[in-house]
């Protein structure tokens, strides 16, 4: 049942991006479709990636307060993980209020909304010629990589705590053992990287206004772990974080643009591919 809402889920966002190219298809008769250059974009990545370890030796006063009050408020939560679950677990199918808020917004944690998401964007962007969209595709996908298919996977197998369904005690922990992945929660930091890409990607053109939005399905998408008893508050707390931390990191990075780039140009009977170096 599962494999066949994604497949629909799949489907529909396969069907909506050929919808979006055929409506486009003046625009393909005007100018370019540039792609992306995917090596410049791996380089790109492993440079940043070789830059991740030493980042917190440039850190100025208030990045530590921030990360000092992110540990802080993870190991104060600690104290009340076993509380916070037996809460859910009481209120887990009486209230409707919570089940409504995980069914909406836990999806945005995972490959099942981003990915299509991400995708419309990259191609909104090269279609409509919107740097915008563009930058914020290329750095979505960056920070969710390293935030939740890096760093976390990384800390998961570091501390290896189980998840609270396994009914174990919260606070039992046996490092470098695989299968027990709840700590911190991946699902949240994907949230959290793709809600701070989009907050500062978008503050040059909108404000302020989309922020709270952003945020709130970041934050729906943590309380989601803890309804669906996937995670204990401390993970989210930290998985936030991690997510945020990221997010933000990648997309205030001032890049020059380079050479390379690949383009779709309209060519009699079909496209033509053209490179520039």
């Amino acid at each position: 049942m599962m494999k066949a809402k994604l497949f629909r889920k799949s489907g529909v966002a396969a069907l909506a991006a050929l919808i979006l190219l055929q409506s486009a298809a003046p625009l393909l008769c005007a100018e370019a479709l540039r792609l992306p250059d995917p090596l410049g974009y791996g380089k790109r990545l492993w440079g940043d990636i070789k830059e991740l370890p030493s980042k917190p030796a440039g850190w100025n006063k208030t990045q530590w307060y921030l990360a000092g009050g992110a540990l802080a408020a993870t190991g104060a939560a600690f104290l009340v993980d076993g509380k916070i679950h037996a809460f859910y677990d009481k209120h887990r199918k009486s209230n409707k209020t919570l089940k409504e808020i995980s069914r909406l917004t836990t999806h945005f944690g995972d490959s099942v909304y981003q990915v299509p998401l991400i995708s419309g964007l990259w191609l909104g962007g090269r279609l409509f010629n919107s740097p915008v969209m563009t930058k914020i595709a290329a750095d979505a996908t960056e920070a969710s990589v390293i935030a939740a298919l890096m760093i976390n996977p990384t800390l998961t197998y570091l501390t290896g705590r189980a998840l609270p369904s396994k009914g174990e005690n919260a606070m039992k922990f046996r490092p470098f053992t695989f299968h027990r992945y709840s700590f911190p929660s991946g699902h949240t930091s994907a949230a959290f990287a793709l809600a701070s890409v989009l907050d500062v990607d978008l503050r040059e053109t909108f404000g302020h206004w989309h922020t709270p939005i952003v945020y709130g399905i970041a934050f729906g998408v943590a309380e989601s772990r803890l309804y669906d008893d996937k995670h204990y508050l401390s993970e989210v707390i930290l998985g936030g974080a991690i997510g945020w931390s990221v997010g933000r990191w990648i997309a205030s990075k001032k890049r020059a643009p380079g050479p390379g780039d690949i383009s779709l140009l309209p060519y009699p009977g079909g496209m033509m591919v053209a490179a520039r170096f």
